[in-house]
């Protein structure tokens, strides 16, 4: 199949299916697809399209409720609101207009190694998190169980040496809980206490030497983060996955690769409420029609871009197997963007006492639906189809046929992962 046009957008499917391009494969070396090797690759395609929606909803829902925790301890949750989802498909059309400008004023090779680069980054910290789930349970039987913390404060060159002792007289050992931020300003209350209690007992002078030497530092945490062992041998393991990826372009190390970005950005993007992924996915509908029916944009950015940015699995695997060479594609937009939606369908379904999960297996039907659907369309036709043209109808109007059905449309639209600033003004007036 013909994939993605750029990271942000939904991608179309298309392919070198046999009869349509066969002279040409042939003379490149490439064997033309039999019947088998095509629906062995349109089944795994199928596969690797529903396990990352499956695993990155059923992700999300603990996501969020550390993300609720963080916003009742006051720090800012990113999530998509109505302005940001009116203006991606805006955002995405720029970015996929720009590459194909670019691809053409200076050439696939050096456009792609830069964007490989960035992206290698990106897939390989993906991959780190995933490994870290998986390995973790083996790992922590067989690694020492040490911690360490990366910390950034703000400071005078003066106070570093004074800034050292106090972080290392924090007590206790490694909490998940407890950030080193959180640590560092009970040590300084504790200070604090200290001095007002000895400056009672002492005259004006001492209490100015005192206050000398202690650092004075208004929030000095700039940027923390805490790891184990565990963590670094699973960071270890997924770049030196990536680089195989980087040097081979092999489609095994691809399809990892993307897989895990996948789950991630379904576990990670929120949508916040079914409205904004109304209109998220209605304007991606547009987009992807327009982009794919309208002009070659969106097929020869697809066809220069060669980045773990989608699955693909090869249709000659029972001839020439792990060496395979024709490929069948499906681009990560059409993966992420729908399942972003459904995994807010799943939190939807959590957030209720009854009705099981009733919205998320409805609209996971759907995507299946509406994926073979396009497979079906694209293969008949043999020309490359907008995926979302298919599978936003399917997404959309299985759940709310549901939600008329069941009179629960009105708690559907009301839901929210977090509430607004304006739901919670209401609340306080």
């Amino acid at each position: 199949m013909e994939a993605n046009s750029s990271m942000n957008s939904s991608v179309n499917v298309s392919d070198s299916i046999n009869g349509t391009n066969g002279s040409s494969l042939a003379s490149s070396g490439i064997m033309v697809a039999t019947k088998e090797g095509i629906i062995i690759a349109y089944t795994a395609l199928v596969v690797l399209a529903v396990l990352p929606i499956i695993i990155g909803s059923i992700r999300s829902v603990e996501f969020l409720k550390k993300a609720r925790v963080s916003k009742k301890a006051g720090e800012d949750v990113d999530v998509i609101s109505t302005k940001d989802a009116m203006m991606f498909p805006v955002f995405a059309s720029c970015a996929l207009l720009g590459l194909y400008i670019v691809f053409k004023a200076l050439g696939e090779q050096y456009v792609n190694w830069l964007l490989n680069i960035y992206i290698f980054i990106f897939s390989s910290l993906a991959l780190s998190r995933a490994l870290n789930v998986i390995l973790r349970p083996i790992l922590s039987k067989l690694v020492p169980k040490r911690s360490f913390y990366f910390l950034v404060a703000e400071m005078e060159p003066t106070q570093q040496g004074e800034l050292r002792k106090q972080i290392y007289t924090v007590t206790g050992a490694f909490d998940e809980k407890t950030s080193r931020a959180e640590s560092y300003a009970e040590t300084q209350k504790e200070q604090e206490a200290e001095e007002v209690a000895a400056g009672s007992r002492s005259s004006e002078s001492e209490s100015a030497e005192t206050s000398d030497k202690k650092v004075q530092i208004k929030d000095p945490i700039v940027a923390e983060e805490s790891f184990d062992f565990i963590s670094v041998i699973c960071l270890v393991l997924a770049f030196g996955f990536g680089c195989w990826y980087l040097f081979q372009k092999h489609w095994f190390a691809n399809n990892v690769l993307a897989f895990s970005f996948a789950v991630n950005g379904i576990e990670m993007i929120s949508l916040n409420k079914v409205t904004n992924g109304c209109i998220l996915l209605g304007g991606l509908f547009f987009y992807d029609v327009f982009w794919v029916f309208g002009t070659d944009v969106m097929v020869t950015v697809a066809k220069s871009f060669n980045a773990p940015i989608k699955l693909v699995f090869p249709m000659d695997l029972l001839e020439n197997g792990w060496f395979a060479k024709n490929f069948a594609l499906l681009g990560l937009g059409d993966i992420v963007i729908p399942g972003v939606f459904v995994a807010l369908l799943l939190r939807f379904d959590t957030s209720r006492t009854q009705g099981g999960r009733l919205y998320f297996l409805t609209c996971l039907f759907a995507y299946l639906v509406g994926l073979l659907t396009t497979i079906f369309i694209m293969h008949y036709f043999k020309h490359a189809q907008p995926a979302l043209l298919y599978l936003v109808p399917a997404c959309l109007g299985f759940p709310f046929i549901v939600a008329l059905l069941r009179g629960e449309l009105s708690p559907l639209l009301s839901y929210e992962d977090h509430e607004s600033e304006t739901t919670d003004e209401k609340k306080t007036n």
